[in-house]
C-alpha cells in the first residue's frame, strides 16, 4: 500500500502495539511481536532520516522529489552497547523528535515501506530499530528476510491451484518432508470439524516445484484453504510455493495416493 504524501505520518495501530509489548507478561510477547510484525509488513509507513549530497535535488510540492543525475543520499545510523549499527525508522514526527541532533529545525525524510526497508538491509546483514527512543522494535536482518518471505507467500505464492489439461505435472512425495508445516495446519485442522483429512505431496509444474496439499471436508474444501494457508506460511520453506486442491480434483487421484498427514478421529458420535 503506497502512503499518502498529503497526510502526515502516524501509525497508531503500530504504536499501540508497540506499548502493548513493552507492558504485557512474557507468555504473552510471542503474540504481541507477531502482531507487530504483521502490521510493520502489511500497513505501516515509517519515516527515515535522510542526508542528501551531490547534485541539489528538487522537493515538489506534492512530498515526491526528484533527483538528478549525480544525486546522493544517505541515512544516519544509531551506534549500539555492543559497538554494532544500526538504521533507525520512526512511526511518526513525535517519535523522530526524540532523536536529539533532529529535536528542532528542518531535517529531510523519507517515508518508507517494509519492502523499502528489506531492499536496505538485504545485502548488509543489517540491523533496523523501529522508535529507538520510544517503545523500541528491533529486527535483525534474518528477522526481516523472514518477515518478507511470510509477507511474499502470503500475496503470491498460496493459490487454488487450476490445471489446464494439456500442462505436465509430476506428483510424488517430497524429499525433505516440511513437518513443522504439516503440524502447524493440523493443529488447525482439529479445530475445524468439517476438515475430515488433508494430504501433502510435491508437485512439479513446468519446472517449478510447490507443496500441493489435498482438502477433504464436508462440503466445498475451497472454504477452508486460507485458513489452512494462514496457519501453514510461517513455516513455508523458503523458495518453495503452496498449490491446495479439494479432494474431488482430478488430479486428487494421484496427490491423495498414500496416508494423509492429517485425519480427522472419529469419536463416538462421529
Amino acid at each position: 500500500m503506497l502512503p499518502d504524501l498529503n497526510q502526515p505520518v502516524e501509525n497508531p495501530k503500530l504504536k499501540a502495539l508497540l506499548n502493548k509489548r513493552a507492558t504485557a507478561p512474557q507468555e504473552a510477547q510471542l503474540d504481541v511481536v507477531n502482531e507487530i510484525a504483521e502490521e510493520i509488513a502489511m500497513n505501516a509507513h515509517f519515516l527515515a532520516v535522510v542526508n542528501f549530497g551531490g547534485s541539489p535535488v528538487q522537493n515538489n510540492s506534492d512530498g515526491t522529489a526528484l533527483f538528478p543525475e549525480g544525486a546522493t543520499m544517505s541515512f544516519p545510523g544509531l551506534s549500539l552497547k555492543d559497538g554494532s549499527s544500526c538504521l533507525p525508522f520512526f512511526t511518526d514526527w513525535d517519535e523522530l523528535r526524540k532523536w536529539e541532533p533532529f529535536k528542532n529545525g528542518n531535517v529531510n525524510t523519507l517515508v518508507m515501506t517494509f519492502d523499502d526497508i528489506h531492499g536496505m538491509v538485504s545485502n548488509d546483514n543489517g540491523t533496523v530499530i523501529i522508535n529507538p527512543f520510544g517503545d523500541a522494535f528491533m529486527m535483525p536482518f534474518g528477522m526481516i528476510d523472514q518477515i518478507k518471505h511470510v509477507k511474499d507467500a502470503r500475496l503470491g505464492k498460496v493459490q487454488q491451484q487450476v490445471i489446464k489439461k494439456d500442462t505436465k505435472v509430476t506428483i510424488g512425495d517430497p524429499k525433505d518432508y516440511p513437518k513443522q508445516m504439516t503440524d502447524a495446519i493440523s493443529a488447525y485442522a482439529k479445530k475445524i470439524k468439517g476438515i475430515k483429512a488433508i494430504w501433502l505431496k510435491l508437485m512439479v509444474k513446468e519446472g517449478e516445484q510447490s507443496f500441493l496439499l489435498t482438502v477433504e471436508a464436508e462440503g466445498d474444501a475451497r472454504s477452508y484453504f486460507q485458513g489452512i494457508a494462514d496457519s501453514a506460511l510461517p513455516h513455508l520453506p523458503r523458495g518453495m510455493y503452496l498449490d491446495m486442491i479439494p479432494s474431488t480434483d482430478r488430479l486428487a487421484e494421484t496427490s491423495t495416493k498414500g496416508e494423509p498427514f492429517y485425519r480427522r478421529k472419529k469419536g463416538l458420535f462421529g
